[in-house]
């Protein structure tokens, strides 16, 4: 994995339903450089598919992050996602599971949460959102549609919501431009041939701008309010260089602790998402038509 595969991934992070043509522009790739790039990164399952992150806010809802550790087999941590308000579960390398809950309550959500896992998080951490408006009864329709089809075409979309390319096209840009979802890609880890891939939680104060200075290859994936925390997604040369950066940044004053943290899997609650929007419907007859949901897990 080279610094254009990973030029490649932040490029998708920020709005993964580029075409391979777009992508390419943007890296100086051709469009069948792409598609073979991202080819690679899925076989060696640093891609792992893609999704769409939701600000929960758009629901009423608060975003609430939970750590446990210990030793959770793949099936264990796909039954966290039976648990209540759980969005999605990243299964770790080191067997451990963090998961995103969008409950109406923070205190309410941790603990029902740690009563089904029969367990409290290691940590936890709160998410502020600065989303603010609302969504129309079309917006929910596409987005209903696009949790199963994330790089859908517009065509595909528009016949799956009985809606016109045109408006399903106004709609996504509109909720993208607002803010109330991204479509990004699901990432996993690399160690291998001498280059580490992996997410990195940076506990503190710390600006992201210094994080990335500090580290080079960085993406912001996630932030937390309360406490101070950020999720980053980076790329290294070696251990060795993982190492020496991390230590480095660990050693700011505004930084109180730095975790390597490796995804093994990334599991989503699409279930639990498609009955958040379908309950946003006013009515019956606004429903979309629409093939058999998928569960992407």
């Amino acid at each position: 994995m080279d610094a254009k595969d990973f030029r490649l991934l932040v490029a998708l992070d920020e709005d993964a339903r580029q075409s391979f043509h777009a992508l390419g522009r943007r890296l100086g790739l051709s469009a069948p450089a792409v598609r073979d790039r991202l080819r690679r990164l899925e076989a060696r399952g640093i891609l792992q598919g893609y999704w769409v992150s939701i600000d929960p806010a758009i629901f009423g809802r608060k975003d609430v992050l939970l750590a446990f550790g210990g030793e959770w087999s793949r099936d264990d941590a796909a039954n966290v996602l039976d648990a209540p308000d759980v969005a999605w579960v990243a299964w770790k390398i080191d067997g451990g599971v963090t998961l995103e809950v969008w409950p109406r309550t923070v205190a309410g959500g941790v603990a029902a949460v740690s009563k089904v896992l029969g367990r409290a998080p290691s940590w936890r951490g709160v998410s502020r959102s600065e989303w603010r408006g609302a969504l129309s009864s079309l917006d929910w329709r596409v987005l209903d549609a696009l949790i199963d089809a994330p790089r859908a075409p517009v065509d595909r979309l528009a016949a799956t919501t009985g809606l016109s390319p045109k408006t399903v096209r106004k709609r996504l840009a509109g909720m993208t431009r607002s803010e109330a979802i991204f479509v990004v890609p699901r990432l996993g880890s690399l160690a291998d041939s001498g280059e580490v891939v992996c997410h990195l939680l940076v506990s503190g104060t710390v600006s992201f701008a210094d994080v990335r200075r500090a580290l080079g290859d960085a993406v912001l994936i996630h932030e937390t309010a309360e406490p101070r925390r950020k999720y980053v997604f980076c790329r290294t040369d070696s251990l060795g260089d993982l190492t020496a950066k991390t230590h480095a940044l660990a050693k700011r004053s505004d930084v109180s602790a730095v975790e390597v943290t490796l995804n093994r899997e990334m599991m989503l609650g699409t279930p639990f998402v498609h009955r958040l929007v379908r309950d946003r419907f006013d009515a019956g007859s606004l429903r979309p038509t629409r093939t058999s949901p998928q569960t992407l897990f």
